[in-house]
């Protein structure tokens, strides 16, 4: 047993509101419409400033006093909130003369810009800094949030002076600890809100491991068609199929095509563009960390302490195509998903993360080392050497673990096989045995012959049931 080493960590945990009730939700729009004004309002004031030749920096930072401000906003945001947001502002102006002293110090090239408003497209962005002590989260049989507010706003939506606004959230957090200040967003195009909390906890480092398993090695092929194969130096494999969900998201990307360009010159986006652009990017980033969390879940249990990615740009520049550069970049969203895997498994796990480039490792026989007598069609790979046949995806993996540890590792023995999509199709059978292949079925990762198209059993807290909305407050 390891001695325990623990340090503070912080990670985010990102949930929805979901009022129920429409004047909650007319009532939360209008709290963060009014944060918003807060920030335009400084912002507007210091810009005019800043740009007026004979004001100074400090005329800069007192353009607009912070009592003016609270005096104005307070009734509807509360102390609390005002305050953060006014903080929110100071940051914004701090950092921003911090980059131009670095500019006029010649550490830096280009000059930063100055502080902007909170608007797009004309219209405000409505979002709010909430202080830590004026929000409460509570997950459970009926998960929801309490938010402080101004007394206005309160007596204007019936809610009594001594309570706070209650409302359901869905989500699934996966940090506990010290919940810091909260950041609240509404979104026009989908008309929801997302909350983001980061949360502060002590972490072990240490992690106790079965001898046997001890210093397991894994390597993730980054693949297009299968999103990844997975291989470890104790012979667990895993392949995740992708094609249907890559289907889906060119689905959207061709419809997106189509609306713009149906739209005026000088005009790329519209209403329905924006959410059509949200819901694809929303399906896939449910299945990638859905795949982090499953991953995560097997390198636990497999005891592996060192994770190895490939890294995809040597590849980009030897395949590149538009189909590629939309599987790579866009779907496979490849950068996210080395953050997500980064801060799952070394932040919770405490399994170390690399990556590695994988280039040329899906056309070297795994049995052989043959790299000229073989061929690859669609998930099918074939040496004319040895007359070898396997998944290729899995011989990927197999050859980029293989060129990231010290050492052969022995694949020679009756270790499994995927079979490839329509094997009979693609290729002759022999040669392959079960590798667990598994399909995303819009809620989880299963594995091919198990019960899919369960409907969802988390749609807003960890027992599965929404939130209950009882009571004005």
């Amino acid at each position: 047993m390891a001695a325990t080493n623990e340090e503070k960590r912080t990670r985010t945990n990102t949930f929805a509101l979901a009022p129920k009730a429409e004047w909650k939700k007319v009532c939360l729009i209008e709290l963060l419409d009014s944060a918003a004004a807060l920030v335009n309002i400084v912002t507007y004031h210091r810009r005019q400033a800043y740009f007026d030749d004979d004001q100074t920096r400090s005329d800069v930072w007192n353009a607009k006093t912070k009592t003016e401000i609270r005096n104005r906003f307070q009734p509807v945001l509360g102390r609390a909130i005002t305050d953060k947001m006014l903080d929110k502002c100071d940051e914004q102006w701090d950092a921003f003369f911090e980059q131009l002293d670095d500019y006029y110090d010649g550490e830096r090239e280009d000059k930063p810009g100055v502080p902007g408003y909170w608007k797009d497209d004309g219209k405000r962005v409505l979002k709010a800094c909430i202080r830590n002590d004026a929000y409460t989260v509570e997950w459970g049989e009926h998960s929801r949030i309490e938010l402080a507010l101004g007394s206005e706003l309160k007596e204007k939506y019936g809610i009594p002076l001594n309570k706070r606004i209650r409302v359901p959230i869905k989500g699934d957090p996966q940090y506990d600890g010290h919940g810091g200040r909260l950041e609240l967003v509404y979104d026009r195009s989908t008309e929801s809100f997302t909350a983001r909390q980061p949360v502060t906890f002590l972490h072990d480092t240490t992690r106790a491991t079965d001898s046997s398993d001890e210093g397991c090695v894994a390597a993730v092929d980054v693949g297009a068609n299968n999103f990844v194969a997975v291989t470890t130096t104790q012979g667990h494999q895993r392949v995740f199929h992708a094609r249907p969900l890559f289907d889906c998201f060119h689905h959207y990307t061709e419809r997106i095509s189509e609306l713009q360009s149906q739209l005026p010159e000088q005009t790329d986006r519209s209403r329905l563009v924006e959410k059509l652009y949200a819901k694809r990017t929303r399906q896939r980033n449910h299945a990638q960390d859905a795949l982090v969390r499953h991953l995560a879940g097997l390198f636990s249990g497999w005891g592996v302490e060192a994770v190895y990615i490939g890294k995809l740009d040597d590849v980009r520049e030897r395949h590149w195509s538009a189909t590629v550069n939309e599987k790579t970049d866009l779907f496979w969203a490849h950068g996210r998903f080395r953050r997500r895997m980064q801060t799952v498994l070394e932040g919770e796990c405490g399994v170390s993360v690399e990556e590695k480039s994988e280039a040329g490792t899906s056309s070297q026989c795994p049995r052989c080392d043959e790299g000229t007598h073989v061929s690859r069609t669609g998930d099918v790979f074939q040496c004319g050497g040895c007359g070898f046949e396997g998944h290729s995806d899995v011989v990927g993996s197999e050859n980029f673990l293989q060129s990231v540890v010290d050492g052969d590792i022995d694949f020679t023995g009756e270790r499994p096989m995927a079979r490839p999509v329509d094997s009979g199709q693609n290729g002759p059978e022999r040669g392959h045995r079960k590798v667990p292949r598994l399909e995303w079925d819009d809620h989880c990762w299963r594995q091919r012959g198990h019960a899919t198209k369960e409907g969802p059993t988390n749609r807003s807290t960890r027992e599965g049931n929404l939130a209950s909305e009882s009571g004005t407050a």
